[in-house]
């Protein structure tokens, strides 16, 4: 009698899961499908122009711009961290962490600065609005409804 209840209850477990499993893969794409894909904004009254996600990612690393590219520094929107770890996650490749290490160690190796970092819509707006020639990054939606920036490109 011990094996009979130990056969029903593994069958019951395996229609649980077959079950389970389908309703998480559609759960994860609805919560995948709200998310907004990610751009590089500047002052509405910038002059910069697209460049390559490649060059973006070596901006954010500290490395001189492309000699083509109009852009002089990058900014860190911190105002939402889930966009920020976004952008970690697909332009840099990397976690926060390797990031900052990555960061410090080319600031001890070969001297320069740190990426500002801003944690407001409002000042980045305003901080955009004096440095023209500075970019960030922010979702499409936020962009659309924030006024004195543009949309340079999308960048994920």
């Amino acid at each position: 009698m011990s094996t009979k209840n130990i056969k029903s209850t593994s069958i019951h477990y395996l229609i649980c899961i077959m079950l389970a499993f389908p309703v998480s893969c559609i759960l994860s794409k609805v919560s995948f499908a709200g998310e907004s894909s990610g751009v590089l904004v500047v002052s509405e009254f910038s002059s910069v122009r697209k460049v390559s996600v490649l060059d973006i990612r070596r901006m954010y690393l500290g490395l001189p711009s492309p000699t083509n590219s109009l852009i002089k520094n990058t900014v860190i929107n911190f105002s939402d961290i889930n966009v920020y770890n976004e952008f970690l996650k697909n332009v840099m490749h990397m976690t926060d962490r390797g990031y900052r290490r990555k960061i410090i160690k080319r600031i001890f190796r070969q001297g320069g600065k740190k990426v500002r970092e801003i944690h407001s819509i409002k000042e980045l707006v305003k901080y955009l609005e004096q440095n023209p020639y500075d970019v960030s990054f922010m979702t499409k939606d936020v962009a659309m409804k924030t006024k004195g920036i543009k949309v340079v490109q999308v960048i994920w």
